[in-house]
């Protein structure tokens, strides 16, 4: 059966405005890979453009009625249809919702400003000076707060902002979780154990690169859809349908740095790759559901997986080979305990997975009292090192080991951080139960390197919902019940047991 002109007439919008969004992070991704210096400058003006005229689109008076007027035929189809497409216009209307709140040269001036941001962050934390991106970054933190305000709050400004990455997400609420999660990992952190390095020596990108681009494709991304690339802090972004980029960095000294950095962002890509599977993509709700369930699989993928003995029976012999190291160079046992030590590091994207969540939840702390007026930009370096020495025990040394440490405020992005620890979460509560209904998948994972019930079962349960339920309805249909942190300590538990036998 043909759909009615208007579902048509709005889809063809809603995907121009799509193809467009998609453009603009092919921008972004050659900003942050390709673009010569001199270009950032020009380039942030281009990206504001788009970003401006996507904005537009969406908000136009024309797009809305385009929408109730598919509201109005949905009732033409047949009644099996109705609900998701009526989720599926409840789900725009909720994007379109916040867009219409935003003024378009606020967008506009949002969009340019993070752009230059990024070039001046990256040039601070190389000089590692404060002090020369304190204006840039007080400027972002006045354009997120004027931000907040047009979205609107009940509670406290950050959450208008938190709500945009976790629907429905609570200040609140989440310092509670934390909280509690923070007492369950202080007494593991105290008790793990730490293994030395056992590498020889330095390993050269060349040797690194040559594994590494091997791992995606191990995982199920195939490189007929990605490519991997390098870039000064590793993300991945979807520039659409059969297009998934991937980025790491290099350190001769620590080469698994590079390795669990295109892990993770390998799992990022493989739920893009998912989503972008879904029927009649792309609509609103064929996107990702929240960046709690995207941290999910890249965390999964990551640690569940790649820190797993599974994983490394499978890859030692091949890290062997594209190292030039013998067994007796890099034992494997030594090798695997190192992989799962647990030490207090002073860099987020370098700390092992016990005490990685201490760093997300001081830095909530953190831009939480920033955004809600309670602390200013210029304390920031201080209020670090205080709270690294509470946390941690820790001393730091300069700002790029401390507060320049992060990509995530030169992008404007307060209120993404919780969604690391949300993901921790809910990826070990995913992986529970996948192990219970494939008991015998760490055969398969070891033996043969097959990953593929794992990512079918994400497919099914996970990847192919996109939008059409919420967080806690999602979490419920896969494992039988809410979020549940428990999962996370049991797991973290079991891994120091695994290690310290």
């Amino acid at each position: 059966m043909a759909l009615p002109q208007a579902l048509e007439n709005y889809r063809k919008q809603y995907r121009k405005i799509k193809l467009f969004q998609d453009v603009a992070s092919v921008l972004h991704w050659d900003s942050e890979v390709m673009m010569p210096e001199e270009g950032r400058e020009y380039r942030s003006s281009q990206i504001a453009a788009v970003a401006e005229l996507t904005h537009d689109w969406m908000t136009d008076k024309s797009f809305l009625n385009q929408i109730q007027s598919a509201k109005e035929s949905i009732n033409e189809l047949p009644e099996f249809e109705r609900s998701v497409w009526n989720r599926e216009l409840e789900v725009l209307m909720e994007e379109k919702d916040k867009a219409d709140k935003l003024p378009s040269e606020f967008v506009s001036e949002f969009a340019r400003v993070t752009n230059l941001a990024h070039a001046e962050w990256a040039m601070a934390k190389k000089e590692k000076n404060f002090q020369s991106f304190s204006k840039r970054l007080e400027e972002l933190v006045q354009l997120s707060k004027k931000q907040a305000d047009y979205f609107g709050y009940t509670t406290e400004p950050y959450d208008a902002l938190l709500d945009s990455y976790e629907k429905g997400a609570k200040a609140k609420q989440i310092q509670i979780l934390f909280s509690d999660l923070k007492d369950s990992l202080v007494p593991i952190v105290a008790t793990a154990p730490k293994f030395k390095n056992p590498f020889p020596g330095p390993i050269s990108i060349e040797k690194q690169t040559k594994f590494c681009n091997r791992l995606p494709s191990l995982l199920g991304l195939t490189t007929k859809e990605s490519r991997l690339d390098t870039s000064n802090h590793p993300f991945s972004t979807s520039l659409g349908k059969g297009d998934k980029r991937i980025t790491t960095r290099y350190s001769e000294t620590d080469p698994l740095s590079s390795i669990f950095g295109v892990l993770h962002e390998t799992g990022h890509s493989l739920y893009e790759s998912g989503l972008s599977a879904m029927p009649d993509w792309p609509t609103p709700i064929t996107e990702f559901l929240s960046l709690g369930i995207h941290e999910s699989q890249s965390r999964l993928w990551e640690n569940q997986v790649g820190r797993s003995l599974p994983f490394w029976e499978f890859v030692y012999p091949i890290l062997l080979s594209d190292f030039s190291l013998t067994d007796k160079e890099l034992p494997f046992k030594e090798l695997y305990q190192f992989i799962n030590s647990t030490e207090k590091t002073k860099v987020r994207v370098e700390a092992d997975q016990v005490t990685y969540n201490l760093h997300i939840i001081l830095r909530f702390e953190i831009e939480r009292d920033l955004i809600n007026g309670k602390i200013q930009v210029k304390d920031l370096p201080e209020i670090w090192n205080t709270k690294m020495k509470e946390s941690f025990g820790l001393s730091i040394e300069n700002d790029a080991e401390g507060v320049l440490q992060d990509i995530h405020w030169s992008m404007g992005a307060f209120g993404y951080f919780p969604t690391y620890t949300l993901g921790n979460i809910f990826s070990s509560q995913f992986f529970k139960k996948f192990t219970e209904e494939f008991p015998n998948s760490h055969n398969k994972f070891s033996t043969k390197g097959d990953f593929s019930d794992l990512l079918s079962w994400l497919r099914k349960n996970i990847h192919s919902k996109g939008k059409i339920f919420d967080v806690d309805t999602l979490m419920k249909q896969t494992t039988g019940e809410s979020a549940n942190s428990k999962y996370l300590i049991s797991y973290l538990n079991g891994k120091i047991k695994e290690v310290t036998k």
